[in-house]
């Protein structure tokens, strides 16, 4: 199955289901071999946990990703 295909298909996807999926694939990267300094670590553990609180203001993703496409 191509990339392609399989986007088409997590496109069909209710939103939950798309948010499961994005979590499934965010652990899967995690156990790879992914190295980061101590400073990431700390920056990702602030992140996560204003996520947790509440206190963190999001962007859509695709606003986000937008800004980079069109450059």
């Amino acid at each position: 199955m191509s990339i392609q295909a399989i986007k088409e298909e997590v496109f069909k996807l209710s939103k939950t289901e798309q948010a499961e999926l994005m979590h499934y694939m965010v652990e899967l990267l995690a156990t790879g071999d992914f190295d980061l300094s101590g400073e990431w670590k700390a920056e990702l553990d602030r992140r996560e946990e204003a996520l947790d609180k509440g206190t963190s203001i999001g962007r859509p993703a695709k606003d986000v990703i937008g800004k980079y496409i069109s450059h």
